[in-house]
């Protein structure tokens, strides 16, 4: 393991709860539309999705501690062959190939956060130097350095998408774009259904996600979100969306 290097990280807000019910379905997550609707404040607006799960392995959901740990870490941090990290601007002739990556765990340390890899669990990458433009999804900046990396799929245990309808067809929203506004976590509303009781193989989630974001994005289009899950044991759920909505059609 090696300190990589300090910094600040923030988490994303949400609200979650749910019920279970003991009963035999298959080990592969399967979900279901329930209900979406907005609660509009003076603040900060609240989008609330409900939906069903069945899950044979009961294992629907995430803790802290131990998954934040492989295979469950937030990203990994690209090094060379010398397990050196590589940033934006480094000269190629000081990078050693082929590339690897190696997970990240973000902790404590003299009561700052430290962000430390562990080259000894890194996995193959690239044989060339592949470093793409700056994005905030291929490079995490901490103090003065740009380093390069590979966000995890697996970190975020609940993934939803916004669409837009044009016509009879739909669109992604990229609310980066909109905002003009490079930030990752602006518009990402993934999150980390918490570590239910393992008997809990069926039940309801209620997923609130908050922001003032959606009545300057999409306040009279017609929208739709499409939405999946992962267990613990990585198994994709089916993907679902819900029906098109407008805001005031569904505003509380």
């Amino acid at each position: 393991m090696k300190n990589l290097f300090k910094g600040i990280w923030l988490f994303p807000v949400m609200v979650l709860s749910g019920c279970f019910e003991k009963d035999i379905f298959p080990d592969t997550p399967r979900i279901e539309f329930e209900e979406i609707s907005f609660i509009d404040t003076e603040t900060t607006d609240s989008l609330v999705l409900t939906f069903t799960f069945e899950d044979g392995g009961g294992d629907v959901g995430l803790g802290n501690g131990r998954d934040l740990l492989v295979p469950y870490e937030i990203y990994d941090v690209i090094i060379d062959s010398d397990d050196s990290t590589v940033t934006i601007s480094q000269d190629i002739s000081t990078i050693n190939l082929p590339l690897f990556k190696a997970p990240v765990l973000i902790d404590q340390e003299n009561g700052e956060l430290a962000y430390f890899f562990f080259p000894e669990e890194k996995v193959p990458f690239s044989d060339t130097d592949n470093r793409p433009a700056y994005s905030c999804d291929s490079y995490e900046i901490i103090e003065t350095d740009t380093f390069y990396i590979a966000r995890n799929e697996f970190h975020y245990n609940f993934h939803i998408e916004f669409q837009r309808k044009i016509n009879d067809s739909y669109e992604v929203i990229n609310f980066r774009e909109i905002f003009n506004n490079p930030d990752c976590s602006l518009g990402n509303f993934n999150g980390r259904i918490p570590y239910y009781d393992p008997e809990g193989k069926s039940g309801t989630i209620t997923y609130s996600m908050l922001s003032q974001a959606f009545r300057l994005a999409f306040l009279d289009d017609v929208i739709r979100v499409k939405f999946y899950i992962y267990d613990r044991a990585l198994n994709k759920s089916n993907e679902v969306f819900s029906p098109d909505f407008i805001l005031a059609d569904i505003t509380q």
